[in-house]
């Protein structure tokens, strides 16, 4: 019976494949070649043309003035350039009683600061083929620090003001003010005095030798906001109270205590200071010379 049954033929459509010849095949790996080629080719120039990442400087300050109330501006190259045409000059605000913001400096011995310029841009306006420049900022004052390579040092300046014929000018003190040697939540006591100053800083008791400094570790109360001081003298066997201060507290603090003797008695100068990274500072990163920018032309 299965004979008798009609047998179907079932058709199949192929449709027609071109296979690539070994030209056409040699083509797409070219051109895959030259894309790859391309994009590491431009991944290579924007790495050439990325701006390597910001040197720590060898020097970081802040300053304070000294001697006298008042209050000073005054500028500093961070590469020491500022003869160069075009150097990158930042301004330094000086106060008594309070220090600076911080500053990055990336130049060598000795540290400047300049005179601000009010001088404007108009004044030095001159035709194209005039060689006329602006001069340089006046020197006011300069100070040496001690470089290491390799790291990064911390100084605070006491700036004091010159009188008579050098007036306009000023000395610096430059303090070493590491945190290696002034840890977070201590002070380091200076005497200048000639007797040994005996002295009652929050829970800690300590005696300074004449013209000598001492570093202590601030210990208050728990949860204490003010840290009190106090100086004695001993006067035939007696511990004299001859200075009693209270100051603001903050574990994060840390600073100098400068203890003077006059005739009236001992005079303290607290210099109080927050840390502070690296790269917050003032001119960290800066480049040695700006562009300035160009003046539309007028017809």
């Amino acid at each position: 019976m299965d004979c008798l049954r009609p047998h179907y033929t079932t058709k199949w459509n192929y449709l027609p494949v071109k296979v690539p010849n070994k030209y056409s095949f040699f083509h797409i790996l070219a051109f895959a070649y030259f894309v790859l080629q391309s994009t590491s080719l431009s991944g290579q120039a924007d790495e050439a043309n990325k701006e390597p990442p910001p040197q720590p400087p060898p020097i970081i300050f802040s300053a304070m003035l000294w001697g006298e109330q008042g209050f000073l501006t005054s500028s500093y190259a961070p590469w020491d350039n500022h003869e160069e045409e075009n150097s990158t000059i930042l301004p330094i605000s000086i106060a008594s009683g309070v220090v600076s913001k911080k500053y990055a400096y990336y130049g060598g011995n000795p540290l400047r600061f300049l005179e601000v310029q009010d001088l404007s841009e108009d004044e030095f306006e001159t035709e194209s083929n005039s060689s006329l420049k602006k001069p340089p900022p006046r020197v006011l004052a300069s100070c040496n620090f001690t470089l290491t390579d390799g790291q990064t040092k911390e100084y605070i300046l006491l700036v004091a003001p010159n009188k008579g014929d050098e007036e306009g000018t000023a000395k610096i003190y430059a303090i070493p003010f590491d945190q290696e040697n002034i840890p977070t939540g201590s002070f380091a006591f200076s005497s200048r005095s000639n007797q040994t100053l005996y002295i009652e800083f929050g829970k800690n008791r300590f005696a300074v030798p004449p013209r000598n400094s001492i570093v202590k570790k601030a210990q208050v109360k728990e949860n204490s906001r003010i840290i009190p001081l106090k100086v004695f003298l001993k006067k035939a066997g007696e511990y004299e109270t001859v200075l009693s201060k209270e100051w603001p507290h903050s574990d994060t603090l840390r600073g100098l205590v400068y203890l003077t003797e006059t005739p009236s008695g001992i005079e303290v100068t607290r210099i109080a200071d927050f840390p502070q990274s690296v790269e917050q500072t003032l001119g960290y990163g800066s480049r040695p010379t700006i562009t300035p920018p160009k003046k539309p032309r007028t017809r």
